[in-house]
């Protein structure tokens, strides 16, 4: 039942449709390679905002640690100052009651001469044995 003419337009069909499924190939290869250049260019503009953020970021983090180094540096400084005033403080208490010991055995001295001497002379004897040692 089949025909020589028969035949032939089935296969001119399915040329047609051979050349119509190559094109959209062709074609979806060309839109496939477009996509793969605006994603590259995606990607790289993606990287570079990256890139300036991360910059940014360190610059801040830079400028805080530098903020943070003055704020210590001043604590310190502010604490060592207190410190040094409290220091200063001790000495003239000290400095005081020294004062005041000395002048306390200057009038013992003064009001006994002879119970002074006998002390100073005790004193020197025991060191002087005691330093013998």
């Amino acid at each position: 039942m089949c025909q020589d003419g028969d035949e032939q337009p089935i296969i001119i069909m399915s040329e047609t449709k051979s050349s119509e499924v190559s094109k959209k190939l062709e074609s979806g290869a060309d839109h496939a390679k477009k996509a793969l250049g605006a994603a590259t260019e995606a990607g790289k503009a993606v990287g570079e905002t990256v890139k300036k953020h991360a910059s940014s970021v360190l610059e801040t983090g830079k400028e805080h640690l530098g903020a943070a180094a003055r704020d210590l540096g001043e604590a310190a400084t502010a604490k060592a100052a207190e410190i040094g005033g409290r220091a200063r403080q001790v000495a003239e208490d000290y400095r005081a009651k020294a004062q005041d010991v000395q002048g306390g055995i200057e009038e013992y001295v003064q009001g006994n001469p002879l119970k002074a001497l006998g002390i100073a002379l005790g004193v020197g004897f025991v060191l002087g044995v005691i330093i013998r040692r």
